[in-house]
């Protein structure tokens, strides 16, 4: 391989990522509305930390790392759909919004604590035995689950209980 074509892959390496979290931003957005908009921005604020994250490890950005990136925003995604499902059924039994909004995150932690956990073993198994770019990629870091979790768990919940948080001011939970 040449070094133009090397480089045109690295290229759009690079590019592929963006263009895949703008589209699931928009899905999530028209999907999911006001919850959706609440996704967009705990996912944004996933990529930052994990951005921050990576620097602090002096990560070097490859292939390998531009997947275990993605893999992390798509679990971040799957925490999301998880919670945001849970509070839908919830919702649908008539319960408050602020009840809906605790039971759906207590309902689907399991889930998304077991996810993170797989990920997690399978990264250490692909870090201890994985070579090269394999073994250095973000997904096998044990610390790259962290602020996807984080974000997913407390970002959306901080920000859903703000919204809808009772009181005096009640609101209308669309999902």
């Amino acid at each position: 391989m040449g070094p133009s074509l090397g480089r045109d892959n690295i290229d759009k390496g690079v590019t592929a990522p963006d263009r895949r979290h703008g589209g699931v931003f928009l899905f999530m957005a028209i999907y999911y509305r006001t919850f959706g908009l609440v996704a967009d921005l705990v996912l944004l604020a996933n990529v930052v930390l994990l951005t921050a994250l990576l620097s602090m490890m002096r990560a070097s950005l490859s292939l390998p790392g531009i997947a275990g990136i993605i893999l992390t925003v798509g679990m971040a995604v799957d925490a999301n759909v998880l919670i945001y499902e849970r509070i839908r059924e919830e919702i649908r039994k008539g319960v408050s919004p602020q009840a809906a909004i605790r039971a759906g995150f207590e309902k689907a932690f399991s889930a998304i604590a077991d996810s993170n956990i797989t990920t997690l073993i399978a990264g250490v198994v692909l870090w201890v035995f994985g070579t090269g770019p394999i073994a250095a990629s973000p997904s096998c870091s044990p610390s790259a689950s962290r602020p996807s979790m984080f974000t997913s768990l407390m970002g959306s919940r901080a920000l859903l209980t703000l919204m809808y948080g009772g009181g005096a001011r009640s609101r209308v939970c669309q999902i």
